[in-house]
């Protein structure tokens, strides 16, 4: 392989520490140890290591071994050009804007505690909170890319996502508050009246967060990657 630490800028600032990332197949412990060296050069507080194919050379074990703790198993989803036909629901869906932001309080509340830096206890439950409310200001910023959807009843809020256009159209990000309401078909359906036929992806989502892993095979999503994240603290043996 080929010893590459990237520095994150928005990360290190989001955070508050220096973060990067490095591509972790095939490592080998001399590698491990090599990373190790250039990421203290770079003077990387945590390191985002990435594992596509933990089985080649036993680099998934190797690299626990070395310090990187496994911290997400994401799987990413593939839905083929079929039609798709929402329930019914009593929630109606929408396109979110900044303005709705405060209003999305309960919606993020649900979606933390399922994010990767919520599993690690040196991000936590709300640094967690923090990015998954960057993602929808990012969503509902840029029209066109993107796209917040929300789901309302007569209650109020019922669920929220967010929405990537390229290089396919993707359900990045999905969180319902009230559970059976049918709010997930409805965003789903704007999604691909939004993206205007074509295949749509989904993910990653968390491996351990089975009830949209679940959904999106219901709705003719089937898994075409698994993603293997860990985080390697320097200041960790």
């Amino acid at each position: 392989m080929t010893n590459q630490v990237e520095f994150l800028p928005w990360d290190s600032e989001f955070f508050g520490v220096r973060i990067g990332k490095v591509d972790l197949d095939d490592a080998t412990a001399d590698d491990l140890a090599s990373i190790d060296e250039e990421a203290r050069d770079l003077k990387i507080d945590c390191l985002y290591g990435a594992l596509n194919d933990p089985g080649v050379g036993h680099t998934a074990h190797t690299v626990q071994q070395h310090g990187h703790r496994l911290i997400e198993v994401g799987l990413r989803f593939k839905r083929p050009d079929v039609p798709f036909t929402p329930r019914p629901t009593e929630s109606t869906v929408r396109y979110g804007t900044l303005d709705d932001i405060e209003m999305l309080s309960d919606s993020l509340d649900t979606l933390a505690p399922w994010s990767r830096f919520a599993a690690d206890p040196r991000f936590g439950p709300e640094a967690a909170r923090r990015m998954h409310e960057a993602w929808v200001v990012r969503a509902a910023s840029e029209p066109g890319e993107r796209m917040l959807a929300i789901t309302e009843d007569a209650d109020g809020v019922t669920g929220i996502a967010t929405h990537v256009r390229t290089p396919i159209p993707r359900v990045d990000l999905m969180g319902v508050i009230r559970q059976g309401s049918g709010a997930s078909w409805a965003m789903l359906g704007l999604l691909v009246e939004w993206a205007g036929g074509g295949e749509i992806e989904a993910g990653p989502c968390a491996a351990r967060n089975i009830a949209p892993c679940r959904f999106l095979e219901h709705c003719g999503f089937a898994i075409t990657d698994v993603h293997y994240q860990f985080h390697r603290w320097l200041d960790e043996a």
